[in-house]
């Protein structure tokens, strides 16, 4: 697994944040979009979203050509060849953990 993978890994599966990040993900990939939408698209508050654009931003998953009031965001082309990546997008994996099976309480 490469330093990209990793990084990916930790932001969508192995952290609490990583369902949203992953929800906001596929949403920009099928129609980039500024952040006021992109909050009203998945239904949560505008800081929220925020928060998740800029760690995604900050790694460099996702970008913005323009910088300020009504910046659009677009997957990274340094990351549309990331397998695990397109993986997340076409929906094969929704970061949640499969395969666990929890011990019900009796």
């Amino acid at each position: 697994m490469d330093s990209k993978t990793r990084l990916l890994y930790w932001m969508l599966e192995a952290s609490k944040g990583g369902p949203t990040r992953i929800r906001i993900l596929r949403i920009i990939s099928e129609k980039p979009m500024n952040l006021r939408k992109l909050a009203m698209e998945v239904k949560l508050d505008y800081k929220t979203v925020q928060s998740h654009i800029d760690l995604l931003s900050e790694n460099g998953v996702i970008y913005t050509p323009k910088k300020g009031y009504g910046q659009v965001f677009f997957i990274s082309p340094d990351w549309e060849e990331n397998e695990l990546l397109a993986k997340i997008l076409s929906g094969e994996n929704d970061g949640k953990e499969k395969g666990k099976k929890r011990k019900s309480k009796k």
